[in-house]
């Protein structure tokens, strides 16, 4: 019984599937966190921004499709380029393999893409 009700109102508020945004932003942390988790202990203060930006950038997704707001929109692209930065740093010190540092700009890029075209659709209306 406790268990269906929980179901009824997981199924009621689980907006993160309906939001591609959302679902591609998600597979990245995951794709990311998993291959930094073995950073040397005297960089964990980047590895932990890395991290940070990602949730950041995950949470101003789901702020932007709930309150339509422009600046939420903007926020996830300063995220993205800060995310750019510090993995751009992680590769300066030899932390990531260089495939790997493409690997991650290729999910960036396209969170990046698809957050532009959401912005310029939104401006059009």
């Amino acid at each position: 019984m406790q268990e269906e009700k929980l179901n009824k109102l997981y199924n009621k508020y689980k907006i993160k599937d309906n939001l591609i945004i959302g679902r591609v932003v998600r597979k990245t942390i995951r794709y990311i966190e998993k291959n930094i988790d073995n950073f040397p202990n005297n960089f964990i203060v980047l590895k932990n921004r890395i991290i940070e930006c990602c949730y950041n950038i995950l949470e101003y997704t789901y702020r932007a499709n709930i309150f339509q707001d422009i600046n939420d929109k903007k926020e996830i692209i300063v995220k993205i380029g800060m995310l750019n930065f510090y993995l751009d740093e992680a590769l300066n010190k030899k932390l990531i393999s260089k495939k790997k540092f493409e690997s991650y700009i290729n999910h960036i890029m396209e969170i990046d893409k698809m957050v532009r075209s959401w912005l310029s659709y939104e401006k059009k209306e």
